[in-house]
């Protein structure tokens, strides 16, 4: 017995050193010396197996514009995400019929055959059941874009969505409604869990920031486009831009080239070098980053991925990471805020339309990314941005609690002259979102998810995010009954103070370092990750 744990515990020194050995080669190949020389940094890397460092690899000649091209266009799946998810705002007074202030042909203008009349349990079964969809579709989704692949999955979600918006548009029955939005569901959970997966492996360090941004940009916009066409068109109408949206989002990808890191591991590696060349441009070393990804490859290859890998250390601790930021996020209320928005404002008494505070917050939101993928998330580590994210999410939902409390009391008329706090308590909430809670989950995700476990992790963490997407939106309106209006708002913030003790105790600092490097902390012993070199190209 002893005599296999003292193999065991070698056979892992054995794994740790070779992971190790191939990240210090990938930082090492970061000290180019002005004649193109590897510089002496305490004598040479050497291996049984490999007698020298020879593949430097300086990311600053990879041209950029490629790169955000592709980033686009496979984020362009979650401005169809953001659309979907914010389409219940706008037409709930539609479909029930309340009036809001705004213009839109009413549906008695129509035949009888079309006209629909949701009570609260339908309406909140048409905004929670999209989860559903999109939860088995991110399960799917891991399994899908290792099996076919990342770009030609994504290509082939456009029929769902089509066919889901098309049921939706021409909807008779509640029925209707119900099954349109659980396809286009299932289109939204698989493209969540490959979208991010893809743009991290076809962008350089230096740009992964920026471009893993842009999936948070797009989810924004589709929310506030929803909106804002919300004011002053029928949901019918709305139904079928909808409906014409994800074409766009196809002739995107078929522009741009697989992931390199899949072609190579299907043994493309004339194709895997033509992406690189596409995505790079001519004056790269393109040969290193191949040689790079061809020994990922090999090493990944050694072992065949299983779930039950979801218990070894260096897949559970990043699996773990990403499923507790997802709940962070959801805990948060974003999704709950979101669905539930013009509902939160008759709540509060607005004396103007209700659907404009939707669009304002959506502004913020919107606004607050731009901000935070231009310039913040440049300058700013990724704890840093996380824990003011949620610092600012936290104090809003804490004022709004405060608010509701006591404008519920006996004798609260003097509260009349507050009116102004529910909104800019909600505008500066999503504003934080846009910052780095709506953005970060996904990111950190696809930076530390192990590339041999990446498939599946990216399902178990899209699933958690919709899950709990699920659990907050269908749960709101009953924990208003029992926690109150106040009471639901503090939850919220408290979960916000718990993310910031997360961050603060557990996450590790993923900016600038490479997948290699992010492995080597997982699988290894080291306390802090900010004791690995950071990769910093010329």
């Amino acid at each position: 017995m002893n005599h296999n744990r003292l193999a065991g515990k070698v056979a892992d020194s054995k794994e740790i050193s070779v992971i190790s050995f191939r990240a210090m080669e990938e930082v090492n190949s970061a000290f180019v010396g002005d004649d193109g020389q590897l510089e002496d940094i305490g004598g040479p890397v050497t291996s049984p197996k490999t007698p020298s460092v020879k593949h430097e690899i300086d990311y600053s000649t990879a041209t950029k514009r490629p790169q955000i091209g592709a980033a686009l266009a496979a984020a362009f799946s979650a401005f169809l995400l953001g659309t979907t998810l914010g389409w219940s705002s706008p037409v709930q007074p539609q479909l029930q019929h309340i009036s809001t202030g705004s213009f839109y042909p009413n549906d008695t203008q129509l035949a009888n055959i079309w006209h629909i009349d949701l009570d609260d349990d339908q309406m909140s079964w048409v905004g929670s059941l999209l989860n559903i969809g999109a939860m088995i579709g991110a399960l799917s989704g891991g399994f899908l874009m290792d099996k076919f692949g990342r770009r030609f999955v994504l290509m082939v979600m456009t029929a769902p969505y089509i066919i889901g918006w098309l049921m939706i548009s021409l909807a008779v029955d509640s029925n209707m409604l119900y099954v349109g939005r659980v396809v286009v569901g299932f289109s939204g959970g698989v493209c969540t869990a490959i979208a991010p997966c893809y743009i991290g492996e076809i962008s350089t360090p230096a740009m992964r920031g920026i471009v893993g941004f842009f999936f948070s940009v797009n989810l924004a916009s589709g929310l506030l486009v929803t909106s804002v066409m919300g004011l002053w068109m029928h949901w019918r109408w709305l139904s079928v831009i909808c409906t014409i949206e994800p074409i766009i989002f196809l002739v995107g990808m078929i522009c741009v080239p697989e992931s390199p890191y899949f072609l190579m591991r299907k043994g493309k590696q004339s194709e895997a070098l033509e992406a690189l060349v596409w995505l790079r441009g001519s004056t790269y070393n393109i040969k290193a980053e191949l040689h790079q990804i061809e020994t990922r490859v090999l090493e990944d290859s050694k072992e065949t991925c299983k779930i039950s890998d979801v218990c070894q250390p260096w897949v559970f601790k990043p699996v773990l990471i990403g499923v507790v930021l997802m709940l962070l996020q959801q805990f948060s209320g974003l999704n709950a805020l979101s669905f539930n928005a013009a509902e939160i404002f008759r709540l509060a008494n607005f004396s103007f339309d209700r659907l404009i505070g939707v669009v304002l917050i959506n502004v913020a939101q919107v606004s607050a990314v731009v901000l935070s993928s231009v310039v913040l998330v440049k300058r700013l580590n990724r704890r840093t941005l996380f824990i003011i994210s949620e610092g600012i999410a936290g104090l809003s939902m804490l004022l709004m609690g405060v608010y509701f409390h006591y404008s519920g009391r006996p004798h609260s008329q003097e509260m009349v002259n507050f009116k102004w706090i529910p909104l800019t308590a909600m505008i500066v909430f999503f504003a934080a979102i846009g910052l780095g809670l709506g953005a970060l989950p996904w990111l950190i995700s696809s930076e530390i998810l192990p590339p041999r476990f990446r498939g599946p992790g990216s399902s178990i963490v899209a699933f958690t995010n919709f899950a709990m997407s699920f659990t907050v939106t269908k749960t709101f309106v009953d924990m208003n009954r029992v926690m109150t209006h106040a009471g639901v708002f503090w939850f919220y913030s408290g979960a916000c103070c718990l993310g910031i003790m997360f961050v603060l105790f557990l996450l590790p600092e993923t900016k600038d370092r490479t997948p290699l490097q992010i492995e080597v902390y997982f699988r290894s012993r080291v306390k802090r990750i900010s004791s690995l070199p950071i990769l910093t190209p010329k």
